[in-house]
């Protein structure tokens, strides 16, 4: 299959007053195990939007069905089985910098805020230059931080959201 699945169009621009009152939730629709899939060729590079969004596309067919199947159950706030899916799209794709950070904001929504943290500190190792990713990465991490009060940790992070928000 030489088409790539735009799997992460909906992965949309985070509003800093919007991201304290409504993070993202994410949860999927079935628990299924992903199979083995030979990778078609190198991974899309991640796209940044006029909008702040981001998208990015995989040649792995079996990621592209469980971010579909994460999306729908986030819509239906059914945030464990979201966060299954993600995890299983991660066994095929482990360096996906996107499935990192959506799989942080659904633990910041749920108060994990170490994970949250820890989440987005993966997606940032895997970001590379994706600026709107790395900004929207250093928000989880400035909020999961406030959340567990850590005031200088906090400072640090704002001052990572402020040098990637603007591209």
């Amino acid at each position: 299959m030489n088409t790539k699945n735009n799997v992460f169009d909906h992965f949309g621009a985070i509003k800093p007053a919007a991201l304290v009152a409504a993070l993202l939730v994410l949860s999927g629709c079935s628990a299924m195990q992903p199979k083995p899939e030979q990778k078609l060729e190198a991974v899309a590079p991640i796209v940044s939007r006029p909008d702040g969004s981001v998208r990015g596309n995989t040649d792995f067919e079996r990621v592209a069905q469980l971010w579909a199947a994460a999306e729908e159950a986030r819509k239906n706030d059914q945030d464990a089985i979201a966060l299954e899916l993600l995890y299983d799209a991660l066994e095929v794709s482990p360096q996906n910098a996107l499935l990192w950070s959506r799989a942080a904001e659904i633990q910041l929504d749920t108060l994990e805020a170490a994970l949250a943290e820890s989440y987005a500190t993966k997606s940032n190792a895997f970001a590379e230059d994706n600026r709107p990713l790395l900004h929207r990465n250093w928000m989880i991490i400035e909020h999961a931080r406030n959340m567990r009060g850590d005031l200088l940790g906090v400072r640090s992070a704002h001052k990572k959201v402020q040098e990637y928000q603007y591209q």
